[in-house]
């Protein structure tokens, strides 16, 4: 039911998008990308948690040049962490992060030909999460919960092959904790919380392409 809500979602996104796109000014159209993130206060280094990332965008231009442009976004976005065993090193824990968002991204742009550079921030609202230790989900009652809103900082790079297609890659921080410290007294999460932490962040980047819908963008 849930994949079907999200469906129909995104494809009213998508049409309304399409409907501006056709006013003056406006540029809009769908995006699509691979996220490889991590979780910041957890025991574990790297982006090794793969998800997915699609929406839609509008922008318009805010200069006489059409050197600098305000834009929107709004997508499904998987987040979190995953720690896989390493059986030939003698360790066999594995741990799992699953995080998703819908998120509303909004920024500012330079366009300097072919490229083009980003900086912003994005709100995002947690749909659902879960977390595995061993291949186990942590019960309720142990589970320390996730906030339900995430506000985050966003800076991208964008190469544009067309005049309606680029690729962007993009960095994020959570700059305000996703969840609060550990206080050490539960122990299904000894192996996997740094306690040097206060709290936890998501950290990730994110590679996708954007087609755009609408007049042509100057290069």
């Amino acid at each position: 039911m849930k994949r079907i809500i999200r469906s129909v979602f995104f494809t009213i996104v998508l049409i309304q998008f399409g409907t501006i796109s056709r006013a003056q000014n406006f540029v809009a159209g769908p995006k699509l990308g691979v996220a490889f993130t991590q979780v910041d206060g957890d025991s574990y280094a790297g982006f090794h948690k793969v998800g997915i990332n699609i929406g839609g965008f509008v922008s318009r231009s805010i200069s006489k040049n059409d050197k600098w442009d305000l834009q929107f976004e709004i997508e499904y976005i998987q987040k979190g962490s995953r720690k896989y065993p390493d059986v030939e090193m003698g360790d066999y824990s594995d741990y799992k992060i699953s995080l998703n968002y819908i998120q509303f991204p909004i920024f500012l742009r330079f366009n300097a030909n072919h490229f083009s550079f980003e900086g912003g921030m994005s709100i995002g609202t947690l749909l659902s999460d879960e977390e595995l230790s061993d291949g186990a989900e942590i019960p309720e009652e142990d589970k320390i919960p996730f906030k339900t809103m995430e506000y985050a900082s966003i800076f991208s790079v964008n190469y544009h092959f067309t005049k309606k297609l680029w690729i962007n890659a993009r960095y994020s921080y959570s700059f305000a904790r996703i969840r609060v410290p550990y206080n050490g007294e539960i122990p299904v999460y000894d192996p996997h919380w740094d306690l040097r932490k206060p709290g936890q962040y998501n950290n990730l980047m994110v590679f996708s392409l954007y087609y755009a819908i609408g007049r042509n963008i100057k290069l």
